[in-house]
């Protein structure tokens, strides 16, 4: 009787043991979709001074929102802006092949400051998380609206020249994509 009774102790708290794991695990996922304080600011300060700040491209390409809008949580120095603005004279395809820190951009900027948290996995990346990135013949950046790493697509909040400017716009993500976070 005894060991029927332990038994069935056994039984109880293995079945709780695995609810309770289960629990946890939907709660890290929760968690994972949960946008950061930081970037719902970046996401609300975009939409209410993206059109503003950059309302035709000459007047703000892509590295000149971004610098605008991080500055609106986060002091740049002129040396962050050169790295944002990615001022080089070397071939940027050279610079990637040599995995250079220079054409990182933003990523590069916030990294070197010590305020970025890189977010190599694109599962983990999500809406206000920022991107600098290059195809084989141009480079882009904005702020993350949404990805879908399935699809090796992501919508980006930024100036372009296909929006004449502040816009949302639909990217490939390419080979050459450098995801960063505010801490």
């Amino acid at each position: 009787m005894k060991l029927l009774y332990l038994f069935l102790i056994l039984i109880t708290f293995n079945s709780n043991e695995e609810k309770n794991s289960k629990i946890s695990d939907f709660n890290k996922e929760i968690k994972l979709l949960e946008i950061p304080k930081k970037n719902k600011l970046i996401v609300d300060n975009v939409k209410k001074y993206g059109p503003e700040i950059s309302s035709t491209y000459e007047k703000a390409v892509c590295t000149e929102l971004l610098i605008k809008i991080v500055e609106k949580s986060q002091d740049l120095n002129s040396i962050d802006k050169k790295r944002i603005r990615i001022i080089t004279n070397q071939n940027i395809q050279e610079l990637l092949k040599k995995d250079s820190k220079i054409p990182k951009g933003i990523y590069f900027a916030l990294i070197e400051k010590g305020v970025g948290i890189a977010i190599d996995n694109k599962n983990e990346v999500c809406e206000g998380d920022f991107v600098q990135f290059w195809t084989e013949t141009w480079g882009h950046c904005g702020i993350v609206k949404s990805i879908n790493p399935d699809q090796n697509e992501m919508e980006l909040y930024s100036s372009f020249p296909s929006t004449n400017g502040y816009g949302i716009q639909k990217f490939n993500i390419p080979k050459y994509s450098f995801f960063v976070r505010l801490k």
